[in-house]
């Protein structure tokens, strides 16, 4: 079985410069999915502008009702001025709150993973798509990129997760 029988994969922000401006993501629908994991992918900039990752559901990809997601308790990181040196990923974990912000990310490469379960979302009131939005870094530029991969499938794997 390869990788993609079993998973999907969505851009929800493709590279950019974090520091031009708050950086929403695409949304990503879980109807046909149980969990999405968020990679968020970040070059070095400057000490103290720092990425700060929230989550966001919606009753549908187009971002209706939108509201943030209080999900994030535990977030996967690999943080270094080169993250290629670095084997194994910190655990990091929180109070579960929509944001998590990491104070050393400005001077680093970032490789973070924050994983959605869809029973997270408000699913009683209809709410069944997520997105990840990174807010404005500062003012050096600090390319950043988010990855969304899909696991879990409800049914059979090759459906997509950006239409409701």
């Amino acid at each position: 079985m390869r990788f993609l029988d079993t998973h999907q994969i969505v851009s929800v922000i493709d590279p950019v410069n974090g520091a031009t401006a708050a950086n929403n993501g695409d949304w990503i629908s879980l109807k046909n999915w149980r969990r999405c994991a968020f990679v968020v992918l970040g070059a070095v900039g400057i000490a103290g502008e720092d990425l700060a990752i929230t989550l966001r559901q919606a009753k549908d990809v187009s971002g209706t009702s939108a509201k943030d997601l209080v999900g994030i308790a535990r977030v996967d990181v690999k943080n270094a001025v080169d993250i290629e040196t670095i084997g194994t990923f910190t655990k990091v974990t929180q109070t579960e709150s929509a944001t998590y912000t990491n104070t050393d990310s400005g001077e680093s490469q970032n490789l973070f993973v924050v994983e959605v379960d869809a029973e997270q979302l408000d699913v009683n009131n209809g709410f069944d798509c997520v997105t990840v939005n990174i807010a404005d870094t500062g003012t050096t530029a600090k390319l950043i990129a988010v990855l969304g991969i899909l696991s879990e499938p409800k049914g059979k794997a090759n459906v997509s997760a950006i239409t409701n």
